[in-house]
């Protein structure tokens, strides 16, 4: 019966020691290497905030045009510049911006789209300079679009090109930070 007690004991004391370990090792992990919702921490960049509403939800609608064309995806950019041109209207100086994203809205082909999207981009990376409160934009180009190179900005910094979709989706540069 002796035995048995120090048997049990040593057990007890063994799994005790088992789990303190484990419950070490979960907290001396590396946040860095977590995975959040498929994505690794290192990979995720702070969403950009601005000091103007206005820009804020045009930015916004700018990503969803961005994401769809990256996509390849006519139907969703067309719904994104009817949000960006309602959007756009609470802003000044926009007018060139409301063509482009008319142009997107109203275009049936894609690489139309595309194109009316480099001169959307261009003006939205004026109208963003300036206006972040924290977190950074990312201005990228493509030499290879439309025939001598064109921008677009994102919010993360990996390339996720929106002019040649899956065909060359890495294809391009990081050429400025905004902040």
């Amino acid at each position: 019966m002796k035995n048995l007690k120090m048997s049990m004991a040593a057990m007890l004391l063994l799994a005790v020691s088992f789990t303190n370990a484990q419950e070490k090792e979960k907290m001396n992990h590396d946040h860095n290497n977590m995975n959040v919702g498929g994505m690794s921490m290192n990979n995720m960049q702070m969403t950009p905030k601005f000091s103007d509403e206005n820009i804020a939800d045009a930015y916004g609608n700018y990503i969803l045009i961005k994401t769809a064309l990256v996509s390849s995806n006519r139907n969703e950019a067309e719904k994104g510049a009817a949000l960006l041109v309602k959007s756009l209207k609470n802003i000044k100086g926009t007018d060139v911006a409301i063509k482009a994203a008319i142009s997107i809205k109203n275009s049936q082909d894609l690489n139309a789209q595309r194109s009316a999207f480099s001169t959307l981009s261009d003006e939205m990376a004026v109208l963003v300079k300036g206006k972040l409160s924290s977190g950074n934009i990312y201005k990228d180009f493509c030499p290879m679009a439309l025939d001598g190179g064109a921008y677009w900005l994102s919010s993360e910094k990996n390339i996720l090109n929106p002019y040649y979709g899956d065909k060359m989706l890495k294809c391009g540069t990081v050429k400025e930070v905004l902040q």
